[in-house]
């Protein structure tokens, strides 16, 4: 399984490292060519009312359907590029704490930019939600994985999810190296761990179970 690495390269911080440090642009060029498919999909399917008015109200030629379909994906494909750049730019590359050995700061680092210090004081709780969907075959193999680091402040906020690629990543170290790292501190660190059986092709309704654990 992948690693998430930890830098200690510096002697008066410690970096945890989500995903690969990539440009922006790198990132969203990377990410685009599997959405394709899925924003054409969702913005012909969004138009379906209108195609529905245009069929059945002003009695409206096939052509002229399929050009709003056509469209209609269009559009879906240029939001969904947006929300791609978007997320690059905002996306979270690594967690900063110092000083290395009493940590009292954290800082959001995210590809070129970096956030201002927030004292660790400020904050509650740092978990880790791997959410693991496994095949329905008997061997139970891990065919998808979701995993998301949290950071929850004392005033009941929670700062924007940071997305950890690849899937693959094991998250038992990581967890180890946030509660060694954050030992001096009083800040929670937890693991949760979901689990569920993907669903077999002749069914239409799946099941599962899930497991949790914590640190």
């Amino acid at each position: 399984m992948d690693s998430v690495r930890i830098d200690r390269s510096h002697p008066d911080v410690v970096d945890v490292m989500l995903r690969e440090e990539v440009g922006p642009l790198v990132f969203a060029a990377r990410r685009w060519p599997g959405e394709v498919v899925g924003s054409l999909a969702a913005g012909a399917l969004y138009g379906t009312p209108v195609y529905v008015v245009m069929a059945m109200v002003l009695e409206q030629r096939p052509g002229r359907i399929w050009a709003a379909v056509g469209i209609a994906a269009a559009v879906g494909l240029v939001v969904n590029t947006f929300v791609i750049l978007y997320g690059a730019f905002r996306s979270v590359t690594r967690l900063r704490f110092s000083p290395a050995a009493a940590p009292t700061t954290m800082t959001l680092v995210r590809g070129p930019r970096t956030d201002r210090p927030r004292p660790l004081t400020d904050v509650q709780q740092i978990w880790i939600d791997h959410s693991v969907v496994e095949s329905y075959k008997r061997d139970r193999k891990p065919v998808s994985a979701k995993i998301t680091l949290y950071v929850r402040l004392k005033n009941g906020r929670t700062i924007r999810p940071m997305p950890i690629l690849p899937w693959t990543t094991d998250t038992a170290p990581l967890h180890q190296h946030l509660q060694q790292t954050l030992a001096p501190t009083s800040v929670q660190v937890d693991l949760v761990v979901q689990r569920r059986v993907q669903s077999p092709p002749w069914m239409a309704i799946g099941h599962g179970g899930s497991t949790g654990g914590g640190g």
